[in-house]
């Protein structure tokens, strides 16, 4: 089992009675799977010996830096506004706290630089599968109700993860759109189950059952 952090865990309210907030909130996390053998972004990367040979399985935290802007932005500011404007705020602009980091992007920034390092460092020709709460690509928020939601959804630094990375498929949430897209030859699976308001708006009223994302050997 493995374990990537997504904006909600993240969160501090005044009701949690563990009022650690951003990096120590995440490491203090990180403790609590790895007293449950679950694996975490701060873990050795694990290899799947599936059917086609080895993948290397890759739980990434890597938050997101306003870059996915509505239309008319720039800049992170007028993002924001344009957001304001249109009655979209993110809840994790109260209880998402970047500390010791001075802003959320900031701490993306150090996490994409950590995660590209370990990345980096895996053999030539590793098969990976890369898995954020975050999508690693903007094309699965662009069918979103509200497009200016976006920019609380990745980074558009991570646009070419897939291919500089080695990755057979990437692995996402956060969206609670359900389905897969194409980049090239490489699938981006969003299997977040979202909330049950949501699964009475979807054929059939229930949410989609487990994910394979890589074949299992053959067994006799």
């Amino acid at each position: 089992m493995i374990w990537t952090p997504g904006n909600h865990e993240l969160w501090t309210v005044k009701t949690d009675p563990v009022q650690l907030r951003g990096e120590e909130r995440y490491r203090a996390l990180v403790d609590m799977c790895r007293g449950l053998d679950v694996l975490t972004p701060e873990d050795p990367y694990p290899v799947w010996e599936g059917a086609d040979g080895p993948v290397t399985i890759a739980p990434l935290f890597l938050l997101y830096d306003y870059t996915f802007r509505p239309e008319g932005a720039s800049t992170k500011e007028e993002a924001l506004k344009i957001a304001q404007d249109a009655g979209i705020v993110c809840t994790d602009e109260v209880y998402l706290h970047p500390d010791p980091h001075p802003t959320r992007d900031a701490w993306c920034d150090a996490r994409i630089a950590y995660t590209e390092e370990r990345l980096a460092a895996l053999a030539p020709g590793t098969r990976t599968v890369l898995i954020n709460h975050w999508p690693l690509v903007r094309e699965p928020t662009r069918i979103m109700w509200y497009p200016e939601f976006a920019q609380w959804c990745g980074t558009e630094r991570t646009a070419d993860w897939h291919d500089r990375f080695g990755a057979v498929s990437v692995v996402y949430g956060h969206l609670h759109i359900p389905r897969t897209i194409w980049t090239g030859d490489v699938p981006h699976i969003e299997v977040s189950v979202g909330y049950p308001r949501e699964w009475r708006k979807r054929p059939g009223g229930t949410p989609r059952g487990p994910r394979r994302i890589l074949p299992t050997p053959e067994t006799d």
